[in-house]
């Protein structure tokens, strides 16, 4: 039961706070992720480049201090993890300053959190 409370907790946070400037920030990642224009096609194949990208450093942390912040299933496609960044775009507008990374490290943690592991 408490780790269903946590879950319900940690899933009503906000979008991570400004921590500085980057190359792409959330609005503009949201934003050319449901491109829908002229150029879609090629905005798609960002979108999904770039979340995939990020998602590969995510699942590299096991290898670094800290563990996994994500523990997707071991048949996570790349439509589904933009799927699953794309689901937050609601929180994208008011992530003034958030960086693109950051924001999709958001998202996947919220579609795939890891497990709480107890102390015994």
């Amino acid at each position: 039961m408490r780790w269903l409370l946590a879950m319900v907790i940690v899933t009503a946070l906000p979008p991570p706070e400004p921590t500085h400037p980057a190359f792409l920030d959330a609005a503009r990642l949201q934003a050319v992720c449901a491109d829908d224009g002229p150029d879609a096609a090629s905005a798609r194949v960002l979108c999904m480049g770039y979340v995939m990208g990020v998602t590969d450093q995510l699942l590299a942390r096991p290898a670094r201090a800290g563990g996994p912040t994500i523990c997707p299933p071991a048949d996570l496609n790349p439509k589904a993890a933009v799927e699953a960044v794309r689901r937050h775009a609601r929180y994208a507008s008011n992530a003034k300053g958030v960086g693109a990374a950051e924001f999709v490290r958001f998202a996947l943690e919220r579609a795939y959190p890891c497990p709480i592991l107890r102390s015994r």
